[in-house]
């Protein structure tokens, strides 16, 4: 089958979400464990650093939103190591066989393990967190804190602030908020898209061996860059109170160059799952 049929795209995508639902309780009752003895941590056990600075302000508050800064990097760490999970129903001969012979196309296939490893991920750590910094909002009274929530300040930094001032010199800075908004997502997708052809491509490990290849390449294009003279100086980037952000034109054909890689990424991360065999004893999938 080579059709993509939303019929059956969302059957497989039911029977699927249903099948690995001991899976998805397990992760979240694990993510809720780390995230809520996280914060407890953060409030009862980290002292706020220079806690004489701020006086006259609400310790309780700097103290939840440290937690909270956690919580946001435990999440986007999630992210990664569910993008590298996508395919962790193949780690074994039986399973591959299963998986492989599902009545749907390999991009049906495909879709719906990126849906899991991606959108549901990301709900079962929202959820996790939300859990989490609930039991621990009604728990502050018993330990001397305030009622403090942290979910708005969660949703807060992963939503983007709309509010912009349209007057004066300011009027160009929507378009260079607007450009900072997408050059940001597009460097998250890129990451994830990364970590999910790694997740593809490695048969064991997988998050393990992905991190390890890009801090190698990473090292290696920052020794190569090191030994490379460039004539001038370029500011990609720079800031003055009269003008506000000013962007290099270099930045934009950069921040295109990080969707188009991104969509090849996902792409090569397709190819390579296509060419998925049952019986495989090796460390790659190619």
């Amino acid at each position: 089958m080579k059709n993509f049929d939303f019929h059956r795209f969302a059957l497989t995508f039911k029977c699927q979400l249903l099948m690995g639902r001991n899976f998805w309780l397990r992760l979240f009752l694990i993510f809720f464990l780390v995230l809520f003895f996280a914060e407890m941590f953060m409030m009862e056990v980290v002292e706020v650093i220079h806690e004489d600075v701020y006086n006259g302000q609400d310790i309780s508050r700097l103290r939840v939103d440290n937690a909270v800064g956690f919580s946001i990097v435990f999440f986007f760490f999630s992210m990664l190591f569910g993008a590298t999970g996508i395919f962790s129903v193949l780690k074994d001969t039986r399973s591959r066989i299963a998986y492989l012979m599902f009545p749907a196309s390999n991009l049906e296939k495909y879709v719906n393990s990126w849906i899991q490893s991606t959108v549901v991920v990301a709900i079962v750590t929202f959820v996790a967190f939300f859990c989490a910094d609930s039991i621990r909002t009604l728990m502050a009274p018993a330990f001397g804190h305030e009622m403090i929530w942290g979910v708005p300040s969660f949703l807060s930094h992963l939503t983007p602030d709309f509010h912009v001032t349209v007057t004066g010199p300011n009027v160009d800075n929507i378009y260079r908020w607007w450009w900072g908004f997408f050059f940001a997502i597009g460097a998250t997708l890129y990451f994830h898209s990364l970590y999910m052809l790694g997740g593809t491509a490695f048969r064991r490990q997988q998050f393990l061996f992905t991190t390890l290849v890009l801090v190698l390449c990473f090292i290696i294009i920052v020794n190569i860059l090191h030994h490379i003279d460039f004539e001038g100086n370029i500011n990609l980037l720079s800031y003055d109170e009269q003008n506000g952000l000013h962007v290099h034109p270099a930045m934009y054909v950069i921040m295109v160059c990080l969707y188009l890689l991104t969509c090849f990424n996902y792409w090569l991360s397709y190819r390579i799952f296509c060419r998925v065999q049952a019986i495989n004893n090796k460390w790659l999938n190619v």
